[in-house]
């Protein structure tokens, strides 16, 4: 007989979690060989691996007792204050030390301010579709998902201030940069619209922005942070810049939040990684970052253009497919009729692995669409793998008729 001890006592907040489709597949295709698309993994090859280790050898010969010793809860002051500067510079915003708070990636930074802002059948403003991670911690707080469609320069923002109007929606959750999983980034024209709606409906956003520096040609536009300072949570994340295994994010708040923030962090964790975050640094500090991002960039930028390449090659040209400018990520929409979730049915046993569509909605639809990870995978595998997903493809469109 099953035991129904757990399955009794477990809270409504954490049954409310959906399951992530992608550490499912990613444990799947951990187990063997496996083209996998599925995954927001960047690319290895692209690590600083020399550099990382010898930041972390000098950090630990100058300071070991210290690094290694518990730390503030709001990160380690030179970190946050190259924070500040970079973006103060690079945006011309008003932006201080004391303003950020270092986070174990910008994932924890969505969870906190989730917990300081969702009350059980609160409004948010979610894209449709919207970011998996985000999905996961807002739904452990019972809110009601408000949903926009985004078109191809950001959000519908009609469709956001109707939504702003109930005074029952509490706070709004985007990715303006690059989209996960859309790759869409939003307009300069639109992000100051959305900024004046936030200040005119008084709401607060929660705005995602790990790619920000994983652009392709031009730079992507100003955050919304820039035009509506006291409503907006920024928050941004090394893992694409440097390396995830870092696990160091941060989130840049107005000065009244960061008090309220800080408390609620501490809740669940008491400091962040302090050997990391000087490991950071000091990376930071002694190496030409801006070098180091170009490679990123360009390799990226081939990446996603090789993959678009095999897809108007190889797929049916009903197939539609988002045409990214920065980040990690294509959005496919499939022909009228088709799953998503039974074509991975099919790659599956051909070794081809990605995420269906419905995984970033929270009302069940989107099995018409496929997101694909460009950045993990080399050009022959990108081109093996998209040649699986045509000839599957091919055989359920064949079988409609």
């Amino acid at each position: 007989m099953e035991n129904q001890f757990f399955d009794e006592k477990l809270s409504e907040n954490y049954k409310n979690i959906p399951v992530s489709f992608v550490r499912k597949i990613l444990n799947v295709a951990g187990k063997k060989e496996f083209i996998s698309f599925a995954g927001g993994l960047p690319n290895p090859d692209l690590f600083p691996v020399e550099e990382i280790q010898k930041s972390a050898n000098e950090v630990l010969k100058q300071s070991a007792k210290s690094i290694l010793q518990y730390a503030g809860s709001m990160g380690y002051h030179p970190l946050r204050e190259w924070i500040a500067d970079r973006y103060a510079q690079k945006y011309g915003m008003k932006i201080t030390p004391e303003m950020v708070v270092i986070t174990n990636g910008s994932q924890q930074a969505i969870d906190v301010l989730s917990r300081l802002f969702v009350n059980h059948n609160d409004g948010v403003v979610i894209e449709k579709p919207s970011y998996l991670g985000a999905i996961q911690a807002l739904s452990a707080y019972q809110p009601k998902f408000c949903h926009v469609n985004l078109e191809n320069d950001g959000a519908n923002l009609t469709e956001v201030e109707d939504w702003f109007m109930d005074d029952g929606v509490k706070l709004m959750y985007a990715v303006p940069n690059a989209q996960n999983p859309s790759g869409i980034s939003y307009s300069s024209q639109k992000r100051k619209q959305l900024a004046d709606l936030l200040t005119c409906y008084n709401k607060f956003f929660i705005e995602d922005d790990p790619y920000n520096e994983v652009y392709f040609d031009e730079e992507f536009p100003e955050p919304v942070k820039k035009y509506a300072p006291e409503n907006v949570a920024w928050t941004g994340s090394f893992s694409k810049m440097v390396a995830p295994g870092l696990r160091n994010g941060w989130v840049v708040l107005s000065p009244e939040l960061v008090p309220h923030f800080d408390k609620a962090k501490q809740a669940t964790d008491l400091n962040p990684n302090n050997l990391t975050q000087h490991v950071l640094h000091y990376f930071l500090t002694n190496n030409d970052l801006d070098e180091h991002l170009n490679k990123i960039r360009k390799k990226y930028a081939e990446q996603c253009q090789f993959m678009l390449e095999m897809i108007d090659k190889y797929l049916p040209e009903e197939v539609g497919a988002t045409r990214p400018f920065g980040g990690m990520f294509i959005w496919l929409t499939l022909p009228e009729g088709v799953s998503s979730n039974n074509l991975i049915e099919r790659t599956l046993k051909q070794g081809v692995v990605f995420v269906p569509g419905n995984s970033f909605f929270t009302d069940g639809k989107g099995q018409e669409h496929i997101r694909l990870n460009f950045t993990n995978a080399n050009f022959p595998d990108i081109e093996k793998g998209i040649k699986i997903m045509a000839m599957a493809l091919q055989e359920m469109l064949v079988g409609q008729h």
